[in-house]
């Protein structure tokens, strides 16, 4: 027999369900609202019922936030939808597969890769002011159909993250997505690689020959997350797609592998806030909502679950953003620091000691400058030397470079591609600038340190 809540629709069950995740999270309505990135009266809406039809992407932020499994989180959403809806967002995936419609659980059930081929690890978490990118990505391998598709930026600036997001949709229409990573990185921590990595003692022809075995001319998606590796395990792409009629690859490294029908996307900072003297409360709320505070702040409430966005410490963490250029990595190791200092703290420091850019729990090689160094050592000897000259410079142009290289057009795109120029103002299109983190390299030493080069 039906109770009285069960009888009174899908919106007293979708309530039932928030307060219980609520519940057994040990969650204010105020703390899941801040996780959620929704205010604190929509939570109470939803869980007293007056809202009777929630958004979708309302109930993804609150799945988000309870970091619901598979099962629950596609029960949150079917108790938000009634049933028609539910089979109408089942069966709705299109050809440009509009993330912002397509809940973590909904679609298809995932589709393993081929026999033999390493499925894609789990998601990192929320991926946070990257929808842009993400659209593009997913049209360039499903609408247009683009065999090779590079994802190029600095390390630590989120590629890994968007093309682990762009697995996970994709498997769930049904696509067959395997993942094939290399541990360069991870050899210098003395960490064991993980299985599917490209750090086994297997030669460049031996890895590319055993994926073609694996995929032959099934219709699939191979992601090459660290691509540019150098040395034992490196794949032979061109190879690869040659002798696999069906396959398409996405690539992320450093810098574009200059191959046949290669299609780049280069990964550049997040969007950062505009400096004030003074913040109010509702200039607080629109920060919250710019790409690089929301990361900043979702890292932060990781470790200090109370902590909201006021205005005694906006400055603070506005500039810290601004600092550190929005770069994802650089601003998950900034706030993994705040368990220990506030952002004011953090702020004094900033300028002169560079901590902050290294992992609080990780070792040395987990270190935003150390990393830096090797995307500057991969670009051409007459790229270095335009960031040596305009580094200290807050703004410049193209022409301002045109007594340092032949062709000051063709260097300035090479370094808007590898990330490590930026535009300095969205008012002023025609000034860049080089990234802070660049910056504090040439700092440490005007002429880095050279390493092995990579690709």
């Amino acid at each position: 027999m039906s109770t009285s809540s069960e009888r009174s629709g899908d919106t007293a069950s979708f309530a039932e369900l928030l307060k219980r995740h609520r519940g057994r999270s040990g969650l204010t309505q105020q703390q899941l609202a801040d996780f959620a990135t929704l205010s604190v009266r929509a939570v109470r809406d939803l869980e007293s019922g007056r809202v009777r039809r929630p958004r979708r992407e309302s109930v993804r932020l609150l799945a988000d936030a309870f970091r619901l499994g598979g099962p629950e989180r596609l029960q949150l959403h079917a108790a938000s939808e009634s049933s028609a809806d539910l089979r109408t967002a089942l069966s709705e995936p299109s050809a440009s597969l509009a993330v912002s419609e397509l809940p973590a659980s909904l679609g298809p059930p995932e589709s393993p890769a081929s026999p033999g081929m390493p499925e894609p690890p789990a998601s990192p978490g929320k991926l946070v002011g990257r929808e842009a990118e993400l659209q593009v990505l997913l049209d360039q391998v499903t609408v247009y159909g683009h065999r090779l598709v590079s994802v190029v930026g600095i390390g630590g600036i989120g590629k890994t993250h968007l093309v682990l997001e762009a697995a996970r949709v994709l498997r769930a229409t049904g696509w067959r997505v395997g993942w094939c990573a290399s541990a360069e990185d991870s050899l210098c921590c003395g960490v064991v690689p993980p299985a599917g990595s490209g750090g086994s003692s297997l030669g460049a022809a031996d890895l590319t020959g055993d994926l073609v075995g694996a995929i032959g001319e099934r219709r699939e998606l191979l992601v090459l997350d660290g691509g540019d590796a150098s040395g034992a395990g490196r794949v032979d792409v061109g190879e690869l797609l040659r002798r696999c009629p069906g396959l398409r690859v996405v690539v992320t490294g450093l810098a574009p592998r200059h191959l046949p029908g290669e299609r780049v996307l280069p990964l550049t900072a997040l969007a950062v806030p505009e400096e004030a003297r003074d913040y109010d409360h509702a200039d607080c709320a629109r920060l919250s909502e710019v790409a690089s505070v929301a990361l900043f702040l979702s890292h932060m409430r990781r470790s200090r679950p109370g902590f909201r966005l006021r205005e005694d410490n906006a400055h603070a963490v506005v500039r810290l953003c601004r600092w550190l250029d929005g770069v994802p990595r650089a601003l998950e190791y900034a706030a993994g620091w705040c368990l220990l200092y506030p952002p004011e703290v953090l702020l004094a420091q900033a300028g002169r000691d560079s901590f902050l850019l290294s992992s609080p729990v990780g070792c040395d090689c987990q270190n935003m400058l150390r990393s830096l160094a090797r995307s500057v050592d991969i670009v051409s000897e007459g790229h270095r030397r335009v960031l040596a000259e305009v580094a200290d410079r807050p703004y410049w142009t193209v022409g301002d470079l045109d007594h340092l290289v032949p062709d000051p057009a063709a260097a300035l795109h090479a370094l808007l591609v590898h990330g490590l120029v930026r535009p300095a103002d969205a008012r002023w299109p025609e000034r860049f600038t080089v990234l802070q983190l660049v910056r504090l390299l040439y700092m440490q030493d005007r002429a880095p340190r050279r390493v092995a080069r990579v690709g």
